[in-house]
């Protein structure tokens, strides 16, 4: 991929969220977006929000996609090119963290869905963005998440195992493309304030969150600094195979070190 500036991108996952931050991220820097999620309300709903806040020239368009359907996201890939001209950087977003219980208490279903979305879902984005692009090249980007580095993560194991195979996956298309016009790249955002985190939150026993505060004022982040930095990113980048993490240790050890103590869990009503 050479270093023309992106014109169009994919987002999966993007009606509400990170992705929505992405997207609007993208927009701000003159991005065209698609916004995509399961059902088509909720994307031209969003599309509706993001085009209203007139950022830039650049527009969003709503698709709907079930991404653990390869049929949907075959047709994503269509409407998007029809919509654009062409897709230059495809991010798969969308995932579902479910957690709390153990592996013995998980149910199948449950598994089944955070392995459909979370690693087949992003297959399938790979597979037909990569057919889609090899003729004019582009960029991949797979969106990691806990467990993403093979560490066993306490109550997600199904999210996590989803996140550490998709790591895998991820690994193996960068050496697939090596050399071609497609580069192939993931991020690892860290703990990102969503609706989605708030959801599990207060699935968490009251007795352990002041605990857990302290911790999430160090590692956690508001959604708009991760959506900048991924849209960046993602925006810049022209080297295949990077994994690009937020979290790294030596941010952390900046974190810990702050006087007065960080605290971004001020802003949100958590019961904390």
């Amino acid at each position: 991929m050479t270093g023309k500036a992106p014109e169009s991108v994919v987002v999966t996952g993007s009606t509400r969220g990170l992705g929505f931050g992405i997207a609007r991220s993208l927009l701000a820097g003159g991005v065209n977006v698609v916004v995509s999620g399961p059902r088509q309300e909720d994307c031209d709903k969003a599309a509706g929000e993001l085009n209203a806040l007139e950022l830039s020239g650049a527009r969003a368009v709503g698709i709907g996609c079930d991404v653990r359907e390869e049929e949907n996201v075959d047709r994503l890939w269509e409407e998007a090119v029809s919509a654009f001209g062409g897709i230059d950087i495809w991010l798969n977003n969308a995932g579902l963290a479910l957690s709390g219980p153990s592996l013995s208490a998980l149910s199948s279903g449950d598994f089944a869905k955070m392995l459909g979305i979370n690693l087949l879902g992003a297959m399938h984005g790979c597979k037909i963005a990569m057919a889609g692009m090899k003729e004019r090249g582009g960029a991949i980007y797979n969106m990691l998440g806990a467990g993403w580095n093979g560490t066993p993560v306490p109550g997600m194991i199904g999210y996590a195992t989803s996140k550490a195979g998709l790591t895998f996956m991820t690994k193996s298309l960068a050496q697939e493309v090596d050399g071609s016009n497609i580069i192939v790249g993931s991020f690892a955002p860290g703990v990102v304030i969503t609706k989605g985190f708030f959801r599990e939150h207060a699935k968490s026993p009251v007795e352990g969150r002041a605990s857990r505060a302290s911790v999430l004022n160090i590692i956690g982040d508001h959604t708009e600094t991760i959506a900048d930095w991924v849209s960046e990113t993602m925006c810049h980048n022209t080297a295949n195979g990077e994994l690009f993490s937020w979290l790294t240790e030596e941010r952390v050890a900046e974190r810990r070190a702050m006087s007065p103590p960080r605290d971004i869990l001020s802003r949100y009503d958590l019961g904390f």
